[in-house]
């Protein structure tokens, strides 16, 4: 072995940079995302249901440092504003989705919670829940209409705690095209048999789409569009 060839090594394992990337989900859910959509030619444009926070824990805001845009729902007005005020080139509406419309109200256990629920009797665990309002539920494709989406867009980010069914269910597919989905789905505690078995993996299965990625409570699909 050579002195050249020694130092090179020297480098690579002791200096060289790691190049770390960063992810700003919850579980690493952007970094996949991104990964399965570098190749699309699909306008870039995301769907982002329960957004929560601008940037903690969001599956969007990675993509919008890239410049992308999208819209932006929740149904508490504190984190709406909040997104609004920091990713301006989005549309953040204040809402919540369903698969019918209704009148329903509002639990959460603290201010600007990650938890907060329009079912929470579905709640294994309801102890610290306070009504904090009342909302109209609205379907996803009104909404998707009514904000001028386009028909084919890049992504559909979905984690409403526990009704994400009922709003994957409010979108008309057959309409409106994500060529990726993340959603959160509880039965994913079972495993992937939990996850197979479920109501989110039944639908999207139907619709075209393929199972991608497992991580911690979100699964992510795609589909082709050859």
């Amino acid at each position: 072995m050579n002195i050249k060839t020694f130092f090179r090594a020297f480098y690579r394992a002791f200096i060289s940079p790691s190049k770390p990337k960063k992810s700003f989900s919850q579980f690493g859910e952007d970094l996949i995302i991104n990964l399965l959509l570098r190749e699309s030619s699909i306008p870039k444009y995301y769907v982002d249901i329960g957004c929560h926070h601008p940037r903690r824990g969001s599956n969007t805001f990675k993509l919008y440092q890239e410049n992308w845009k999208g819209l932006l729902v929740d149904l508490e007005f504190e984190k709406v504003l909040a997104c609004r005020l920091a990713r301006p080139r989005d549309k953040v509406v204040l809402s919540a989705v369903s698969d019918t419309e209704k009148l329903v109200d509002i639990y959460t256990p603290k201010n600007f919670s990650t938890n907060t629920t329009i079912n929470v009797e579905g709640l294994s665990n309801k102890t610290g829940y306070i009504k904090i309002g009342s909302i109209k539920t609205e379907t996803l494709t009104n909404i998707l209409k009514n904000n001028n989406a386009p028909k084919k867009f890049a992504l559909l980010s979905i984690d409403v705690e526990g009704v994400d069914f009922e709003v994957l269910k409010s979108i008309n597919l057959d309409e409106y095209s994500p060529q990726v989905i993340c959603i959160e789905c509880w039965e994913s505690a079972k495993g992937i048999h939990g996850i197979i078995s479920s109501k989110i993996y039944q639908h999207l299965v139907s619709n075209g789409y393929e199972l991608k990625a497992w991580l911690g409570v979100s699964i992510i699909f795609s589909r082709n569009y050859d």
